[in-house]
């Protein structure tokens, strides 16, 4: 009895392709990913720091509704850290890089370039 039942399934599966047209894989058009180079982050539009002593430095970032202004802390190296209920503040004074992330959710605000007055900046001192 098995015999007929596997032969039925070999004539279905035999027909079935006859029918069905063969597949053809659709052409697949690529187009080329592309980096922006050159172009910075969005940054906030004041961004303030001085230096209190080789620990420390006061920062004051302010961009419409968004305001932090704190005292960084030397965490390793020359890395600056601070945080108020909302956001951390993270400065790597050596690379001259901004982050500031905000504490519940992780998201990262802003990523960008900054050197404070011991490091050539133009920007202003608190």
């Amino acid at each position: 009895m098995k015999t007929p039942i596997t032969l039925l399934a070999i004539a279905l599966i035999v027909g079935s392709s006859s029918i069905c047209p063969p597949a053809q894989a659709d052409s697949i058009e690529t187009t080329p990913f592309q980096l922006v180079q050159g172009q910075e982050p969005v940054a906030p539009q004041r961004t303030y720091m001085t230096p209190k002593n080789n620990n420390q430095i006061a920062v004051q970032i302010t961009d419409g509704e968004f305001f932090f202004r704190g005292i960084l802390s030397r965490s390793s190296g020359n890395t600056y850290v601070a945080q108020d209920r909302q956001v951390r503040v993270i400065y790597d004074r050596e690379a001259g890089r901004v982050v500031v992330i905000n504490i519940v959710t992780g998201t990262e605000f802003y990523n960008y370039p900054y050197r404070d007055n011991q490091r050539n900046t133009s920007e202003g001192a608190l």
